[in-house]
């Protein structure tokens, strides 16, 4: 007990140390918010981030993981923005949702978060300047492309950027208030319930599983019929339960560990490179024989790497598809500017959505 004592004593020392540290922080982030609102300098800025995490990441020799220190950074950077100049967030609802919980996984907890239900009110907000920055799915390891994102481009390609990127794993939850013996009826979307397939099969084989449109919904329902029906649950995320007061009594539910969703953070501005970029690109080929296959192969010889490619209707021309790609690099490198001109010369049109720090690690 003494040894236990003294440890206690030194972790409160370093705790102190610690709050003087974050404090002489914070004291330097008011004046870089000065700096920024009298030079007109982005508040939230993807490639500092992604400098700034780079670095304590590899300052970190442990034992701490590296998810852990991100967190703590993130939080802080959180705190900063707070302090500079406070930030609203847009996200696809319901709150509770996973776009939420990417949300606020990214951005931390010192932000204002506004649901804006839809995609295209996302796209539409942000547009509007109502919101500083937003986030929309893009597109799922389990369940590829989001086509409400790809849509939405197609309409504010002019007005908007894409400005970082966000991965988040999947975990799911199985949240309720009842002891699980109790548990007869289950709500969660229908992707949720195939990706706790087998675990729902061996744990509540004869539990009625009711699809509903997201998580967050099945959540609220589980939470509003707890009281009179007493035999319900939702499979959601943390977020979900800690938002409609359910406890997460079963985590980490999920079949597979590897599901992951990719999110898109839109933004009136650029963002400058960082040294480890992509850039989307949304173009319609020339009506001809082997058009796609020219464009691709334009890369393909400057050597750049293409890391995703989709596809959606143009909605003008029966057949005539936008092809939606992501390719290494950022526009603001004149080299890719001239491979993406060179393309450009094999459509009707191509636009570049935006240059952004490329996500490397998974929330």
């Amino acid at each position: 007990m003494a040894d236990l004592s003294g440890l206690r004593e030194k972790i409160d020392s370093i705790d102190a140390e610690l709050v003087k540290l974050l404090n002489q922080r914070a004291e330097l982030v008011v004046q870089v918010g000065k700096v920024k609102r009298a030079t007109g300098v982005p508040i939230y800025a993807p490639h500092r981030e992604q400098q700034v995490l780079r670095k304590v990441l590899g300052l970190s020799r442990g034992p701490l993981p590296p998810k852990t220190i991100e967190a703590v950074y993130r939080e802080l950077m959180s705190g900063s923005f707070h302090l500079e100049q406070p930030l609203r967030i847009g996200f696809l609802g319901p709150v509770g949702s996973y776009s939420h919980y990417a949300a606020v996984k990214h951005f931390g907890s010192s932000v204002d978060y506004e649901n804006l239900r839809a995609v295209e009110g996302v796209f539409t907000e942000v547009a509007r300047g109502h919101v500083d920055y937003g986030l929309v799915p893009i597109e799922s390891s389990s369940g590829g492309g989001v086509a409400e994102t790809m849509d939405a481009f197609a309409e504010f390609q002019q007005q908007l950027n894409i400005y970082a990127e966000v991965q988040l794993e999947l975990r799911r939850c199985l949240l309720t208030n009842v002891t699980p013996n109790k548990i007869q009826r289950i709500y969660s979307t229908a992707e949720a319930f195939a990706h706790c397939r087998k675990w729902l099969a061996l744990q509540f084989p004869t539990a009625d599983l009711v699809v509903m449109e997201s998580s967050a919904t099945a959540a609220q329902r589980a939470k509003d019929e707890t009281d009179t029906l007493g035999n319900v649950a939702a499979i959601g995320n943390e977020l979900a339960g800690e938002t409609y007061g359910l406890h997460a009594l079963f985590q980490d539910i999920q079949d597979q560990s590897n599901h992951t969703t990719r999110f898109l953070v839109l933004s009136k501005q650029k963002t400058e490179p960082s040294g480890d970029d992509k850039t989307s690109l949304m173009f319609v080929t020339a009506d001809r024989p082997g058009a796609l296959v020219d464009v691709l192969a334009v890369f393909k010889r400057a050597g750049v790497n293409l890391t995703h490619i989709d596809k959606r209707p143009s909605g003008r021309v029966n057949w005539e598809y936008k092809f939606f790609v992501d390719a290494a690099g950022h526009s603001a490198d004149p080299k890719f500017a001239e491979i993406v001109g060179e393309a450009r010369a094999h459509c009707k049109e191509l636009t570049v959505l935006g240059s952004y720090p490329a996500s490397r690690r998974v929330l």
